[in-house]
C-alpha cells in the first residue's frame, strides 16, 4: 500500500497529465522494440513539428490502400483466382414467368 505523499504525488502527477491533453497507454511488445517505442512515444509528446511529421509518416506507411468502387476491385490486376467462391451463390430453381 502505498503512503499518503505517494498518493498525493500520483494524482498531482495525473492531474498534470490530463491537463497537457497526454492519456497512459500500455503496449505488450517484443523487448527488442521496446527502445523503439519509447522513442515514438517521446517524439509524439515532444516538439510539435517533430510530432506532426511522424504523425503523417506513420500514417501513411501503416495505411492500407482501400478499393473505393466496384471497379476498383474487379477492374484490377487480380487473377480470375482471388474471386472463387465470392460470387458462388445457388441458382433459384423456380424462375418467375416473364412476358414479352
Amino acid at each position: 500500500m502505498a503512503t499518503k505523499s505517494q498518493r498525493k504525488a500520483t494524482r498531482a502527477h495525473r492531474r498534470r497529465a490530463v491537463a497537457r491533453g497526454l492519456v497512459r497507454v500500455e503496449v505488450q511488445a517484443p523487448k527488442r522494440d521496446a527502445d523503439l517505442i519509447r522513442a515514438l512515444a517521446a517524439t509524439l509528446r515532444g516538439e510539435v513539428d517533430d510530432a506532426d511529421m511522424l504523425r503523417s509518416r506513420l500514417a501513411k506507411a501503416l495505411k492500407s490502400p482501400e478499393a473505393r468502387t466496384a471497379f476498383d476491385i474487379f477492374g484490377s490486376e487480380l487473377d480470375d483466382d482471388a474471386f472463387t467462391g465470392v460470387f458462388d451463390r445457388p441458382r433459384q430453381k423456380r424462375r418467375r414467368d416473364v412476358t414479352l
